[in-house]
């Protein structure tokens, strides 16, 4: 998979790895804090905590749709995370090197 080096001034570099992220899909949530993306962090804890309230309510239908929600969460943020990440870098002042 092809990866973009980043480099910023006075901040050390990253190096972003495009396409499919295998830590997002996961870590979900903790991998988005982890990389400093707090809006969809959050976001992804709301998603988090609507599951957790679908499990608790004891029924099998609300389990699976809660199982469901989490995953499909996790499989969104796996598909997107590289370019979240890749976008907050560029927000920061690192330019892409190809």
């Amino acid at each position: 998979m092809p990866s973009t080096l980043m480099i910023h001034p006075t901040i050390p570099e990253r190096r972003v790895k495009r396409g499919f992220n295998w830590s997002a899909l996961i870590f979900g949530t903790i991998w988005a804090y982890s990389e400093g993306l707090v809006v969809q962090g959050g976001r992804m804890a709301a998603v988090d905590a609507a599951s957790g309230l679908l499990c608790s309510s004891g029924r099998p239908t609300f389990l699976i749709a809660a199982l469901i929600l989490f995953m499909a969460k996790n499989i969104y943020s796996a598909r997107h995370g590289s370019a979240w990440v890749h976008q907050r870098l560029l927000n920061q002042g690192y330019r892409a090197l190809q």
